[in-house]
Parts: structure tokens; sequence; C-alpha cells
């Protein structure tokens, strides 16, 4: 929503920004402690450029080519490519449940979001920026589970959404014009939306549970995710769910049980 009213990379490296000012207030309140040496410290920039500045600047930019339903189905590869690589970087165990439960989640976002979508050649870089954004989001997620000690989540993703946004920033200020942007109600609530909701409150909290819960587990939630926004438009803007949709929903609700209760 808010890209119809900014350009992508002011609009990305915005929602970076309103995150970081809204989590401040209690950051200082709590006197959250700062990284106390370099090995907490140093993590944290690799973390804010690939879940940040690469996750962001790649999807956003694709979003304004590639239709909503296809970047929908490639945006949700994620769990898939965390899912590879905690196997293989974190050592986490696979078993038959997470496997069938990841691969049950991501062909029922395919079964919702596919159906009457026209591939064309005219989506290829698009659909390359949102792979690469879909990565990105995994390695992220790997080196946040391995690498970050840092104990405070609030101070990590106060740093991760600075350092992540400082090149988002930095690209609109050489590319575009800041002055193209509409301040209007709407992109307000937007970015409302993806800066504190998204990014302080729901990145805290993404953080927390690959901590507590491992990275292959979490990560298969991001399937729900769409789910519960066509339960949203069933329940109260009484919106007709297709066949399609039913059974898509279905498989995502199942994969998502397989892996949480895979061990």
């Amino acid at each position: 929503m808010g890209l119809a009213y900014s350009p992508s990379f002011i609009f990305a490296s915005l929602r970076q920004f309103v995150g970081a000012a809204a989590m401040l207030p209690y950051i200082l309140s709590k006197r959250e402690s700062f990284p106390k040496s370099a090995r907490e410290f140093l993590p944290i920039i690799p973390l804010g450029i690939f879940n940040v500045t690469i996750t962001n600047g790649s999807s956003f930019t694709a979003l304004k080519v590639v239709p909503a339903g296809l970047a929908t189905v490639i945006a949700y590869t994620q769990p898939i490519w965390v899912f590879v690589f905690a196997i293989f970087i974190l050592k986490e165990k696979m078993n038959s449940l997470k496997v069938l439960g990841t691969v049950l989640g991501f062909l029922g976002i395919a079964t919702v979001f596919l159906p009457g979508v026209q591939i064309s050649q005219a989506y290829f870089g698009g659909e390359v920026l949102l792979i690469l954004s879909s990565l990105s989001w995994g390695i992220g997620a790997i080196l946040f589970k391995a690498k970050v000690r840092t104990e405070s989540l609030y101070m990590v993703n106060f740093l991760m959404l600075l350092f992540g946004g400082a090149p988002l920033l930095t690209a609109s200020l050489l590319t575009e014009n800041i002055a193209s942007i509409r301040w209007t109600p709407i992109f307000a609530i937007a970015l409302f939306e993806v800066g504190v909701l998204s990014q302080a409150i729901g990145w805290t909290i993404w953080l927390f549970l690959i901590r507590k819960v491992g990275a292959s587990k979490t990560s298969s939630s991001l399937f729900l995710i769409p789910m519960v926004t066509l339960a949203v438009g069933a329940v109260f803007l009484h919106e007709t769910l297709s066949g399609l949709e039913v059974i898509g929903a279905s498989a995502v609700v199942a994969g998502t049980y397989f892996v949480s209760k895979s061990k």
C-alpha cells in the first residue's frame, strides 16, 4: 500500500527508521544494555544487511512489477531456505514431519495465490529480486541463531534496523527523489503498520521465537500470515473463499501443525 505513495528505497528506509524510533523510548526507559564486546556487536551488522537491506530493498523493488499473487508465492519460499540452512548449518534434526509440513505449507500458499496469475518474461527481473529477498531472509535467520549473542533482543532489533536502514537511505538519496513522497493519511497508516507493528514489534517477537523455539519451526509459521488475511476478509469483509483457497489454507494449517509437532 505504501509503495503507491513513495519510491521503493525511500519507503523501505523509512520503514526501518520509524521502527527504530518507536523502539527507542522503551530501550532508554528500560536501560537496555549496548553490546559489550565486538563478539556481540559485529554479527548484528551483517544481520541488518541480510534481514533488512537486501530483504527489503529487493522485495520492495520487485513489488513494483510482479503481480501480488506470484510475489506472495515466491516470497514464501523463505521457510524452505531456512529449513535447508538449519539442517546443514545449525545441524537441526530433519524428520518426516518437518519435511511434510514445510512442503504442505508451500503448496498451500501456491494453491491459494497462483491460480489466475499470468506468468510473463516481463516479471523475470522482479522474480529474481524476490528470490534474493527470500534467500537473504533465510540467511539472516540462520545468522541470528548461530552468531548473535547479545542478550537484549530489543537492542538487537534496534541496531539491526539502523544498520540495515542506512544503506537503503543512501540508495534512496542517490537514485530517488524524496520530494516525490505523497504524505497522505493512508501513507501514514501504511508507515505505522510496516514500521511499528512489523519492524519494531513483529521482528522482536520473531527473534525471540528463533532463539527459543528454533529457526525451522519458527519460519514455518510464516505460512500462516497470508492465511490470516484470508480469514479476516472472510469473517469481517464477508468475502467468499473459493474451493482452492479453502484447500490451500487447510494445507497451510496442516503443514504448520506438522512442523510444530516435529522434534
